[in-house]
């Protein structure tokens, strides 16, 4: 019997020419996935830290303006002291004493006792931080957003409180200087003096003072408050309040009125009137 020879089937390269390139294609957008997924990690990434520094400027500028009001109620009070000792000396005085002061001294007391400075700070941070829905958006705290709310309510309400008494105790002087034959006494400073309702205003102003004092310590109990909603320190809010305060000094020299006045404009040097010159001298015929 004759052996059958078992013929072997030719090696076959089961790699196409192109294999090569597909790798490298599958490389290729293996490696642009990988690179495009960092690249927009990175980009959240950098992206929360810019909105976690906007959120505490947001917030440092807010309760920065918190400070600076009680720090100017705590001005406004030292201001009343000098007020009040002079209110209170007019007070304690008998009033045929002070009919011996000549009538312009006497009201030079009087005028020093309402010479009052309206209440005001500046809104720019409080208009941002409520009229931008970004920024409540960016800040996520809705606590601080309340907080802060109340604090600018407290404000708006010390402002108004005080212009008003301040312009009503102005007007009561300013009705017996006015209208004199309405009150009692001698002269109108004596009559001023006499008045119950200027008394009573006069006393007020060291009323004032201690709610001035208790203003300003409640805005920086509040403000305590907004600080521990975002995790900012009492410290930072007043070196952060110190350096707007200070600012950067302004070189140079102030303008001056007297560098942009010139001379007077003479009669013949306007050009631009020599129709009204014509009828003038039409009038003269």
């Amino acid at each position: 019997m004759t052996k059958i020879k078992i013929i072997k089937p030719p090696k076959v390269n089961v790699n196409t020419p192109n294999d090569g390139f597909w790798k490298q294609i599958g490389m290729i957008i293996i490696g642009t996935t990988i690179s495009l997924v960092f690249t927009l990690v990175a980009a959240k990434v950098t992206d929360n830290i810019q909105r976690a520094k906007d959120r505490k400027l947001s917030a440092m500028m807010v309760m920065s303006n918190i400070e600076k009001f009680a720090r100017n109620i705590e001005q406004h009070e030292k201001y009343l002291s000098s007020l009040d000792s002079t209110a209170a000396w007019l007070l304690n005085t008998p009033v045929e004493d002070l009919k011996l002061l000549p009538d312009n001294e006497l009201s030079s007391l009087i005028d020093q006792t309402t010479a009052f400075i309206f209440i005001s700070y500046d809104k720019s941070a409080e208009s941002i931080f409520s009229n931008n829905i970004e920024t409540w958006k960016n800040m996520g705290n809705v606590l601080f957003i309340d907080r802060v709310g109340e604090c600018f309510s407290s404000m708006h309400q010390v402002e108004e409180y005080w212009n008003k008494w301040m312009s009503d105790a102005s007007g009561i002087i300013l009705d017996v200087k006015s209208h004199p034959e309405n009150y009692e006494g001698g002269t109108v400073p004596i009559k001023i003096i006499s008045s119950e309702k200027v008394r009573h205003m006069m006393k007020g102003i060291h009323y004032f003072r201690a709610w001035f004092t208790n203003v300003a310590a409640t805005m920086r109990y509040q403000n305590r408050g907004n600080m521990a909603a975002v995790g900012i320190t009492e410290q930072e809010v007043m070196d952060f309040t110190d350096a707007r305060e200070q600012g950067e000094e302004i070189t140079g020299e102030s303008p001056d009125i007297s560098q942009f006045i010139t001379p007077p404009l003479s009669r013949d040097s306007l050009t631009t009137k020599r129709d009204l010159d014509a009828r003038l001298e039409e009038l003269k015929k």
